[in-house]
């Protein structure tokens, strides 16, 4: 696919199709790497702490965890 950069003050901007936004769950941050034949995109996927993470999984499995408890 062939995209055309378009100049800004600071540099050069390329607009994504939303059909790949949406493939590879681009959010507001991209990760850029440099490559010996170009440039490689990432999605940067946001990264919880324990305490984060512990309750948002008790949120969305609290209907298993009472179950056993109504035997």
């Amino acid at each position: 696919m062939r995209k055309r950069l378009i100049s800004v003050r600071e540099g050069g901007v390329l607009i994504l199709p939303g059909e790949l936004l949406e493939l590879y769950r681009f959010g507001s941050e991209v990760e850029i790497e440099a490559t010996e034949g170009g440039l490689l995109l990432r999605a940067v996927v946001p990264q919880m702490d324990f305490a984060a993470a512990n309750a948002k999984l008790f949120a969305e499995k609290r209907g298993l965890l009472e179950r056993p408890s109504r035997a």
